[in-house]
């Protein structure tokens, strides 16, 4: 069962709540500060617009998983998240080359 912290690690904007993963918390907190400001950035962008109407997140729908995860990559970094209801649900926060083992 994935926990999420909603005191520290959530925020709304425009409609949508992100909520971190008490384990993406861990990893971003373990990133440097001008990485973790890079990645609160995208993450905002993302609550604003869930759906990239606008086409400027690079963000796609992973295959082959058993719930609807996406990716969104911030340069070597890779964010995995899904949606539910009004709230954006982070799941990983890692490098590409290792963000995507947990899924097999």
């Amino acid at each position: 069962m994935i926990e999420y912290l909603i005191a520290r690690s959530s925020y709304r904007l425009i409609g949508y709540e992100v909520l971190v993963s008490q384990t993406a918390a861990k990893e971003l907190r373990a990133l440097e500060g001008s990485l973790q400001a890079r990645i609160k950035g995208k993450l905002k962008e993302l609550a604003q617009d869930p759906s990239n109407r606008s086409g400027r997140l690079d963000v796609k729908k992973l295959s082959s998983t058993r719930r609807n995860y996406y990716r969104l990559r911030v340069g070597e970094y890779r964010i995995i998240f899904f949606t539910e209801e009004m709230a954006i649900k982070v799941v990983r926060i890692a490098n590409r080359s290792d963000v995507y083992s947990w899924l097999d």
